[in-house]
């Protein structure tokens, strides 16, 4: 198993430092970014993956822009892989997000994963000035302009959110053998089809295994549909992870849906059950904020993973 682990939302650089080295430190196998601009200050109930829909910050939580977090954080590292678990794509220009990705994955020699999502609350797309409305189009156009971009020498669009032609782009990025990998979030058949149409992983947040079980028949005839291979296609999920066997506390803030919150024996047993699943990635934030703290949790989670027959 592959494991990826949030970047907690710290503002003081050598915490974050000192988080990313001990992750990477560890063997893990990719640090992710969050990406939200703004919050609004009206509390939400539409946010997918609590019960009540409340989101699971608060306003003044500090947001930094995932792609500069990324970029510092790469230049303390130099083998642990680097994502945006997820990068709302309709928030920002197509193109200069690409060359955002394509950037990134040159200076750091090919370690970038572009997450992508359509995000969810309003208020910020209206915010930003982002077309709620047509968010999955515009996502959907916008993945195929970053491969087009990635990919041609002399490109040219025309959809029906953006349009160019005869435009160069350059420098590629360096990644082997295909490109920026693209790792589609979202837990709806809408991100599956996204996911076999366009990307590498489906890479859904907030799930137990057992409702990615209830999704794998609908991901297989999406694979036959479009003429992909069911293997090609990577799963990862994404949650919350607390062992509660170790002597930390938990804080006491709105939980997720599906958080894997439990003894190191019972989490044992779900990884196990994500296995048989044929899910090959997880990628887990904490309850906690506190770096010794964030570090005991990831130490604890490699010798546990030494127990998974």
């Amino acid at each position: 198993m592959e494991y990826g682990i949030v970047l907690p939302k710290h503002i003081n650089p050598d915490e974050l430092i000192k988080f990313a080295k001990a992750a990477e430190g560890l063997g893990f196998h990719s640090l992710w970014a969050a990406d939200h601009i703004v919050l609004p200050i009206e509390e939400t109930n539409l946010y997918p993956y609590t019960d009540d829909g409340r989101f699971t910050a608060n306003a003044e939580d500090p947001q930094f822009d995932a792609f500069t977090l990324l970029s510092f954080i790469a230049s303390q590292t130099s083998t642990i892989n680097l994502g945006t678990s997820v990068a709302i794509i309709p928030y920002r220009n197509p193109i200069v997000q690409a060359k955002m990705f394509a950037s990134l994955d040159v200076l750091t020699k090919g370690r970038v994963i572009c997450g992508a999502g359509v995000g969810w609350w309003k208020e910020e797309f209206s915010a930003l000035d982002a077309p709620f409305k047509d968010r999955g189009l515009a996502t959907d156009e916008y993945i195929q302009i970053f491969k087009l971009l990635w990919d041609s020498d002399i490109s040219e669009f025309h959809g029906e959110t953006y349009d160019f032609s005869n435009i160069a782009f350059f420098p590629k990025p360096v990644q082997e053998p295909n490109g920026i990998p693209i790792w589609i979030g979202g837990h709806t058949k809408r991100a599956i089809k996204r996911t076999v149409k366009y990307g590498n992983a489906w890479h859904p947040t907030r799930l137990k295994p057992s409702q990615i079980e209830n999704m794998l028949p609908y991901l297989a005839q999406q694979c036959e549909k479009y003429d992909r291979q069911v293997d090609d296609i990577t799963l990862s999920l994404k949650r919350t992870l607390h062992f509660t066997d170790i002597g930390l506390d938990t804080n006491n803030k709105t939980r997720s849906q599906a958080a894997l919150i439990d003894s190191t024996i019972e989490i044992i047993e779900d990884i196990k059950q994500c296995q048989n699943l044929g899910i090959k990635h997880l990628t887990f934030d904490f309850q906690t904020s506190d770096t010794n703290d964030c570090i005991r949790i990831m130490e604890h989670l490699m010798e546990t993973d030494t127990k998974i027959i």
